[in-house]
């Protein structure tokens, strides 16, 4: 008696292995966008604080350098604001990508074990059928036929 081999499973094996790949891939990405998050809203709201005392400044009198050097600065948090929300937005849309691969290689690896399984069962039914074949066989040659 043979044993069942699936001529597949190196394939199903590089497919295991390319799902938890993607899983880790899309669990450092949510990680990383979480992250990103984070940063771009606690940027958002250095901005907002910012901007806040700029306009308490402008309410005292001060020399034209250091309110500029004030509105300078303003500027520069802005921007870096704007850039930590890009990030934020790169990295939401890497998660997404992320999990659409992950989702992908779990996807090809579910139709290889459904194919295996398919494939154990059929390989089941034949040993079953031949091994009914062998008993009816054992059965027939038996002095007297068959017996109930």
């Amino acid at each position: 008696m043979t044993r069942f081999r699936f001529r597949l499973e190196r394939l199903l094996g590089l497919r295991e292995a390319s799902e938890r790949a993607r899983a880790q891939a899309f669990g450092r990405a949510t990680e990383t966008a979480a992250l990103a998050r984070r940063v771009a809203t606690a940027s958002a709201q250095l901005e907002r604080d910012a901007e806040q005392q700029v306009a308490r400044a402008m309410a005292v009198p001060m020399p034209a350098g250091l309110f500029g050097s004030l509105a300078a600065a303003r500027d520069d948090i802005a921007g870096r604001a704007a850039d930590l929300a890009e990030a934020s937005h790169v990295a939401d849309e890497e998660r997404t990508q992320a999990l659409a691969d992950y989702r992908d290689a779990r996807r090809d690896r579910s139709i290889l074990e459904r194919l295996s399984d398919i494939r154990r069962e059929a390989f089941q039914l034949e040993v079953s059928r031949a091994e009914r074949r062998e008993m009816d066989e054992i059965a027939a040659r038996r002095p007297g036929g068959v017996h109930p």
